[in-house]
């Protein structure tokens, strides 16, 4: 399992990383492994912190993605979350290349994950349902790339 934040500011802009994975540098939403032991609550704030330097509070569920690749399925868990304490983003992780605070309107859908892109777009645009999202992976001539297969948002 795997947990994310869509962290937002008073701005309504929102906290993303620049990183690589898989041959492939996007936007994409602070996150990472559930440790044992450790909720998903928790690992998102860790592991928030650890790619960003920002210290968040993690709210609600906002989406989860059951993605099938290779032969196993990841459950990914993104909760909506505000920074807490100071906003000032760093890079903190060899495969992160930038952080920063952007309008989910400037975003270019190219240029941010394909798992990252209908979450941001949801939070903003329609955040009080949960979205449930299917994906893979599709190889392109930048590397691997996630695929939404489904998309749906329930009540």
């Amino acid at each position: 399992m795997t947990a994310f934040t869509c962290t937002t500011d008073d701005a309504g802009r929102i906290l993303l990383v620049r990183h690589e994975r898989l041959g492939v540098v996007r936007w994409e939403l602070p996150g990472g492994h559930v440790e044992p032991c450790e909720t998903a609550v928790d690992a998102a704030a860790r592991e928030t912190h650890e790619e960003t330097g920002v210290h968040v509070t993690v709210g609600p569920l906002v989406a989860d993605c059951h993605h099938r690749w290779r032969d196993r399925t990841v459950n990914i868990l993104y909760f909506h979350a505000t920074p807490a304490g100071s906003p000032h983003p760093h890079p903190s992780e060899p495969d992160i290349h930038a952080v920063r605070w952007l309008a989910p309107d400037l975003l270019d859908p190219a240029d941010t994950s394909a798992l990252a892109w209908p979450v941001i777009q949801h939070l903003a645009y329609d955040g009080h349902r949960q979205l449930h999202l299917e994906a893979t992976h599709h190889r392109t001539s930048a590397g691997w790339e996630p695929t939404i297969t489904r998309q749906r948002i329930c009540s």
